[in-house]
């Protein structure tokens, strides 16, 4: 029996070591984007799984006109978006970002350096209103934020993961900057 042939990228399902591949070179960024959108560690984990079985699935139809992360970020972004339709409402919680001191080992605790009771709770208190603020965004605004500042990509980067004009992702940036900033001032 021959052995059976390997098909080009695009052609064909993803083999087991392209999807090893993909896994190992975009699993941290992914995950990076999905904690920050999401809030929660155990969704992110389920949004970048989803987004690769996703991927395996559709990588017949990648043409290979953006770069692997590009495409898969923008899975990751379809899954987001179908997760928050899910919920009864559409609103993002970032309290476990704000706790992320409790994902922690005792170690890198002890190693940090920790502000005075003071500091901890003007922290907590302004931790606390941007997250209400970014809660307030629409989640292509808070997308277009994630991109831009957790993932540092260019604004035409943005447009090519999103799929939408230049100048959309450049009044989502301003829009969702603007309204931080009106909620912040407010608070």
């Amino acid at each position: 029996m021959a052995a059976p042939s390997r098909a080009p990228v695009g052609v064909n399902a993803v083999t087991a070591d392209e999807l090893d591949n993909l896994v190992e070179q975009h699993y941290d960024r992914l995950f990076r984007a999905a904690r920050f959108m999401c809030g929660s560690l155990q969704v992110a984990e389920d949004l970048v799984q989803a987004t690769f079985l996703a991927a395996v699935e559709a990588r017949s139809r990648f043409r290979g006109r953006s770069s692997d992360y590009t495409w898969l970020y923008g899975i990751l972004l379809n899954k987001f978006r179908r997760w928050l339709r899910r919920r009864k409402r559409s609103f993002l919680s970032f309290q476990h970002l704000a706790r992320a001191h409790e994902d922690r080992s005792g170690a890198e605790t002890l190693e940090a350096d920790q502000p005075g009771p003071v500091q901890e709770l003007v922290q907590r208190e302004s931790a606390g209103q941007v997250r209400r603020a970014l809660d307030e965004l629409p989640a292509d605004h808070r997308a277009v934020l994630t991109l831009r500042y957790v993932e540092d990509l260019s604004y035409q980067e943005i447009a090519e993961v999103i799929g939408c004009p230049l100048g959309t992702v450049k009044s989502r940036i301003h829009y969702a900057l603007q309204k931080i900033a009106e909620e912040l001032s407010d608070a």
